[in-house]
């Protein structure tokens, strides 16, 4: 058989499994280390919406008034609004309108990001295990139903992926061993699920 044809069977036979079993076959397939994750929230306002510039202003101005753990968490709550305004736009199959809400989301983590950076050594390993678990889950949010998203637009929620996934290898660089030895379940399930993510793209599936 032809590598390229067997890499691409293969996947799909992957990729059958995992959806058959709803969120059973993610990861390493033997366990789901996200059940019982919370699902992405309405998006409310979106690129869609006349108004969507003037509420990414409002949560700008929301943010500068907070400082500390406060702004951080703000942030981030912030960013996993985004991403469900990201995965709005890729189910309407809209890839502007999800470049754009994945420019914003991006805008975020940064400023969640710094944030933490600037934190006291007195919260900062709390306020760091907070940071990753959230960043875990967004990228398995992210991704997880990739392949019955629309092809044309889906390619926004990989980016978001990504870039939460560099995100989170620099806050997971700042704590303590034990803590990343507590996420490798979760670790390998979100990198299987990007993979797939990947490959599916790559192989036009």
């Amino acid at each position: 058989m032809n590598p390229g044809l067997f890499i691409a069977v293969a996947l799909a036979l992957a990729i059958a499994l995992t959806l058959a079993v709803p969120n059973a076959g993610a990861g390493h397939g033997l366990m789901n280390s996200f059940a019982d994750i919370e699902w992405l929230p309405d998006p409310g306002r979106t690129p869609a919406d006349a108004t969507w510039a003037l509420d990414n202003a409002r949560e700008r101005t929301e943010l500068a008034l907070l400082d500390g753990q406060e702004r951080q968490q703000a942030a981030l709550e912030y960013a996993r609004e985004k991403l469900a305004e990201v995965d709005a736009m890729v189910r309407a199959a809209d890839a502007e309108a999800a470049r754009a809400a994945l420019e914003i989301y991006a805008e975020r983590l940064d400023e969640a990001l710094e944030v933490y950076q600037s934190l006291p050594d007195s919260v900062r390993a709390e306020a760091g295990q907070h940071h990753g678990q959230a960043l875990l889950e967004h990228q398995y949010l992210a991704v997880i139903e990739y392949l019955d998203l629309p092809r044309e637009a889906r390619s926004a929620l990989l980016g978001a992926a990504e870039r939460a996934e560099r995100d989170y290898r620099l806050v997971r660089a700042s704590l303590p061993k034990r803590y990343a030895e507590a996420q490798f379940f979760k670790e390998e399930e979100v990198r299987w699920v990007r993979e797939v993510a990947r490959q599916a793209d790559e192989q036009g599936l």
